[in-house]
């Protein structure tokens, strides 16, 4: 008789292509089936907290897509982006009107997206303004003005400070030699120093220049401008206008300044001109960068530095005019994702490059250099960051990879995440993605055939571990936002209850639970703390349906929901009410390093858990389930979770496979630090 132990989890499902590779180290950390459970970086596994109803969408027959507002990691929202309207959720509940011409409906704005065109939408954030950005729409500016006021504007790409007017120009001094000169005059911004567009353009007649004696001179007046700091002058000298001083007066006077043709009068100029719209944003060293243009898709363009929407330039270029540069390649793939890292990296439909200037600076003076660093290109799916590695999808929607720096050879590589689990990827693509940071570090992949692929990845720990989540319904997108102390993933899902298509925004509770009553493992689930009750109302959007309830820690089953009511056998004062999920586990068959084959017989199982109900969960093996033993302390304490070891023995026959697999289909909280097994082996002549 042999033992057998697996200490660790994390290299999560597993191909069945590696079923017989026990000679790899991830086989030894794998498992077989992993199912509505997460890796965790310790090394063990738990089973997934549920979903809580946060609402039903404004319209369940139309597509939804949410996105995450961010002010801060305190003031962080859930917008619903349906067709053609944006709603709000802050904590778990939608922003309602509180004006009493509309109390109590959700708040909500309209839009022009239309919801086939939803999850291409692209965004970045700057503090209360979300740009959004769409081939096919202006881009426009997502305001909030306050918790109950938000504001969808078209981006004005423009200075944020208007040009003087009202200006004159009087010579004082002979006419001898007469000849025009001309100025424009730009105003300065307070606060920012943002230079505005150029006025327009000024002249006067006066003597030859190479004639003004030291008593002649050009006075410059024009009218004040609203949040002006200074005001800046420049003159003509054919054609171009040179900088010939500063003011903060509404007046100036040249007494034969000679402009310097160095620094010149901004030039006004808008790349999103004649719907030209980008169709991806973000921001990358104090400046907003564009990509993707209707007309261009290969073509980036940046805003003057330490502004938005600023794209002047000026002849020669300044170090902080706009940038415009365009990919060369031999194929046209467009840029579809912008990511700011210690480099710009432009992920494009068929590579991923590395933008920046030769010095380091990204300045429209210096030479940039566009450098390709691979060539496996990136589907529409919004990458994300972890730490300082990019996690995205390639462009056919079916393998994730990762991207980070490597000093060695100062460029950017990665790996494919998802090689050793592409059974959970054959025949279906990622839609939509997000990235849990804390407190378990969880990738969310949502598929096109409505499940949840998610990956727990820790890079410095080599921990790369995917596990499959379903729900009865599909999971169509998903957002994450920070909420108190973790980061809280929301998803759309879509349901048939009663007969009838519903789609629900439903939030994914804390997994930290201290005691059975508090936990939450049901779906679409709502919950109760008071006085004790009997009768539970509020569920009309379980109507129908054959729910589970969890009540002062004890399990109730097969209760149906009619006219949004159950009624429990006793009263309870905690109470969750939702859909049932099943919790699946199960081995790899556990090998040694020559019993490929062979008859095996799994003679007893020690199961290590922590803080779990050691008592409800089923454990067997090849295919036999037995019934966990109960302890005197679960059976005298509905909220007492054990942490320890748990015994069972097998009764299965001889095969050529040993796996442990074990259930959990009840409301309770489970997670598994090892498995260990006594297996005899059968000798390979009998």
């Amino acid at each position: 008789m042999s033992r057998y132990t697996q200490r660790s989890f994390t290299g999560g499902e597993l191909s069945s292509a590696l079923y017989a590779r026990n000679d790899l180290a991830k086989y030894a950390i794998g498992l077989k089936t992993l199912k509505n459970g997460f890796v965790r970086a310790e090394g063990c596994v738990s089973n997934r907290a549920g979903l809580e109803l946060v609402c039903e969408v404004k319209n369940s027959d139309s597509k939804v897509r949410i996105i995450p507002f961010s002010f801060n990691t305190e003031q962080t929202y859930i917008i619903e982006l349906g067709d053609k309207y944006a709603r709000f959720i802050k904590n778990g509940a939608q922003i309602l009107n509180i004006d009493e011409t509309d109390e109590n409906t959700p708040v909500e704005i309209t839009t022009e997206y239309e919801q086939n065109d939803l999850f291409n939408i692209k965004y970045a954030q700057n503090a209360d303004v979300l740009t959004l950005c769409h081939n096919n729409y202006e881009p426009m500016e997502l305001s909030r003005l306050s918790h109950y006021d938000w504001q969808l504007t078209e981006v004005m790409f423009e200075p944020q400070i208007l040009p003087p007017k009202g200006l004159s120009a009087v010579w004082t001094g002979g006419n001898e030699n007469p000849t025009t000169y001309k100025y424009v005059i730009t105003a300065v911004k307070k606060d920012t120093y943002e230079e505005s567009n150029r006025s327009e353009e000024i002249s006067v007649v006066g003597e030859l220049e190479s004639s003004w004696g030291t008593t002649e001179y050009i006075t410059i007046t024009f009218e004040a401008v609203e949040d002006a700091v200074e005001y800046n002058i420049y003159r003509d000298v054919n054609g171009v206008f040179g900088f010939v001083g500063t003011t903060s007066n509404t007046t100036f006077t040249d007494n034969k300044i000679e402009p310097d043709l160095t620094s010149t009068a901004p030039i006004f100029t808008n790349p999103f001109e004649n719907d030209n719209n980008p169709a991806c944003v973000n921001y990358f060293q104090q400046r907003k960068v564009f990509a993707c243009l209707k007309n261009s898709p290969q073509q980036l363009v940046a805003s003057q530095t330490s502004t938005n929407n600023n794209f002047n330039i000026s002849r020669p270029l300044n170090s902080s005019d706009s940038i415009n540069i365009t990919l060369s390649e031999r194929e046209v793939n467009e840029i579809r994702h912008i990511i700011a890292m210690n480099d710009l990296i432009l992920l494009t439909s068929g590579g991923e490059w590395k933008l920046n200037g030769t010095d380091g600076a990204f300045a429209a003076s210096s030479s940039l250099v566009a450098s390709p660093q691979s060539f496996y290109g990136c589907s529409h799916v919004p990458p994300v960051v972890s730490g300082n590695m990019i996690i995205f999808v390639q462009s056919g929607g079916s393998v994730v990879r990762d991207l980070g720096y490597t000093y060695v050879s100062d460029s950017y590589d990665g790996e494919e995440l998802s090689i050793f689990a592409n059974h959970l990827f054959e025949g279906k693509q990622v839609v939509d993605m997000a990235y849990s940071k804390e407190p378990y570090r969880i990738l969310w992949c949502v598929m096109s055939d409505g499940t949840v692929n998610a990956l727990t990845y820790n890079k410095k720990q080599e921990v790369a571990g995917w596990h499959r989540h379903e729900t009865k319904g599909f999971f169509e997108s998903v957002a994450v936002v920070r909420e108190d102390n973790e980061d809280v993933a929301y998803f759309v899902v879509k349901r048939q209850i009663n007969g009838k298509t519903k789609r629900f925004i439903e939030r994914l509770a804390s997994r930290y639970v201290e005691k059975t009553e508090d936990g939450i493992f049901l779906d679409s689930s709502l919950c109760y703390k008071g006085e004790p009750i009997q009768n539970i109302t509020g569920l009309e959007h379980l109507e129908g349906e054959n729910i589970t309830i969890l009540a002062d820690g004890c399990v109730v089953e097969n209760k149906t929901v009619q006219n949004g009511k159950i009624q429990l056998d006793y009263p309870a004062s905690t109470i969750v009410a939702g859909l049932p999920y099943e919790f699946e586990l199960e081995t790899l068959n556990l090998e040694g390093e020559n019993t490929h084959g062979l008859l095996k017989i799994v003679n007893e199982i020690n199961i290590c858990i922590d803080k779990s109900r050691e008592d409800f969960f089923v454990v067997g093996t090849n295919g036999t389930l037995l019934q966990n033993i109960r302890s005197m302390d679960s059976i005298n304490n509905h909220n007492y979770l054990y942490s320890g070891n748990v015994n069972v023995f097998s009764f299965s026959d001889y095969s050529e496979n040993a796996t442990v697999h074990i259930k959990q289909i009840f409301p309770l909280p489970l997670t598994i630090n090892s498995i260990s097994l006594d297996v005899t082996v059968a000798n390979s002549n009998d």
